[in-house]
């Protein structure tokens, strides 16, 4: 907020610092987008203009190459600002969600495409990564466990991207609701909800799955976009419990010990709040307890007039 220049050279600094640390990346991609949300899309391109110019030139200036800088810069900024736009037009976070979800489904097919057999892909990377942590170790992993981790890790990656690129524009708006809109951020948070045609597509992706599991017919590629819709819906499911939270006065520890879970045991945790965003998505939970609350509070008014 205190200028491009300042605001280019904190998200150049934090890029070049998830070199080391990789979550600094979300912090880059926030500034861009925090600029974006607050003065529009012709600044936030300034600020990633900027801080590219400033990227490149320390990464050949410490004798790197530049091009893969650049690339780094657009697949990081470019979306940040593109889910900063459509948030700050529509002031629906579940608009830029579903924006990941097909950005993400879109990186699924086109690196099925590219690489063809992913379990091999990631086989190639994993093997020689794993020969050098078991080294000085007696445990060796044979080819089968190596291709086990390998199986899974594209599921995985397409989970990470997701959780990102989200994890970039709430914090931004959560920048933003700071600074200028305290207490905004969660209000927003809370009535998150996708709208139906997501719920209509994501039944649809998931009768595809089953069938090409009992056919062994269709598009690998299902499987992937399945877990995309699980990662989207599993945000409502987290909206959903934040706003009972809320409305029962749920102690803080309570979230935070659901958060925990769901770092330790995603694979369980995360399919139960897709689960519940789903249901939510069917029933709207949120207006319909509203729509009990109305008639209720409506009548003891009229008892106490009388």
């Amino acid at each position: 907020m205190r200028g491009p220049l300042f605001a280019g050279g904190l998200a150049a600094l934090a890029q070049l610092a998830s070199l080391s640390v990789g979550l600094m990346i979300i912090v880059s991609g926030a500034i861009v987008a925090l600029v974006t949300l607050r003065h529009g899309s012709r600044e936030g391109l300034r600020v990633m203009a900027l801080a590219t110019a400033l990227v490149v030139a320390l990464r050949i200036g410490l004798g790197g190459e530049a091009l893969p800088m650049v690339i780094l810069c657009l697949v990081t900024w470019m979306p940040s600002w593109l889910l900063a736009i459509n948030l700050g037009r529509n002031r629906q976070q579940a608009l830029p969600l579903m924006m990941i979800a097909v950005l993400v489904s879109t990186y699924a097919v086109a690196i099925r495409i590219a690489v063809g057999d992913v379990t091999a892909f990631w086989f190639m990377r994993l093997q020689p990564l794993f020969e050098v942590l078991t080294a000085d170790s007696a445990t060796r992993l044979s080819d089968a466990q190596i291709g086990l981790v390998a199986a899974q890790l594209h599921g995985w990656s397409l989970i990470a991207m997701f959780c990102v690129l989200a994890a970039i524009f709430l914090l931004a708006r959560w920048w933003q609701s700071v600074l200028f809109n305290p207490g905004g951020f969660g209000s927003e948070f809370r009535e998150l909800r996708l709208p139906k045609v997501a719920v209509l597509a994501a039944g649809a992706i998931a009768l595809a799955l089953v069938v090409q599991t009992l056919t062994g017919a269709g598009l690998v590629v299902i499987g992937d976009v399945f877990v995309v819709v699980v990662v989207l819906f599993a945000f409502q499911g987290l909206a959903v419990i934040h706003f009972r939270a809320r409305a029962v006065s749920l102690a803080s520890g309570w979230l935070t010990g659901l958060y925990v879970l769901l770092m330790l045991t995603p694979q369980i945790v995360g399919p139960i709040l897709a689960t519940t965003g789903v249901a939510d998505g069917l029933a709207d939970f949120r207006r319909l307890r509203a729509a009990r609350q109305r008639p209720a509070d409506g009548d003891n008014d009229g008892s106490e007039n009388d």
